[in-house]
């Protein structure tokens, strides 16, 4: 066989391998350093409502909630549950609840009304 072709074959297999791959997409940035760190690296896509959820936005309820997907909400929790395993919160009630919902392919979350708390 020729040894040009030969060459060619190497440099192409050689080329082959050194192309960039597709990257995986993560929920989260996993080599976060800290919650809130993971929380704005979140993914907030989504196609439908029911692709959102919210999660608290820090390790006191009254922090607020953040809307993102599903996914990202179930990476978070391990940065959650180490960074707020035993964080010190006022038991005071803090209105701070979201509803989530899909606009533009994007988690949106707004305030929960004030009368929803309330039973009736």
């Amino acid at each position: 066989m020729n040894i040009k072709l030969l060459g060619l074959l190497g440099a192409a297999v050689l080329f082959a391998g050194c192309t960039k791959t597709a990257e995986v997409k993560t929920p989260v940035n996993m080599k976060a350093k800290n919650y809130a760190e993971a929380l704005r690296s979140a993914d907030k896509s989504c196609k439908v409502d029911e692709d959102c959820t919210s999660v608290n936005k820090g390790c006191c309820m009254c922090a607020g909630k953040e809307a993102v997907n599903k996914e990202a909400a179930a990476a978070l929790q391990p940065f959650f549950v180490k960074e707020c395993d035993r964080a010190a919160c006022t038991l005071q009630m803090c209105y701070v609840a979201i509803e989530t919902s899909c606009q533009n392919g994007t988690c949106v979350g707004t305030p929960k009304p004030y009368k929803n708390y309330f039973v009736k």
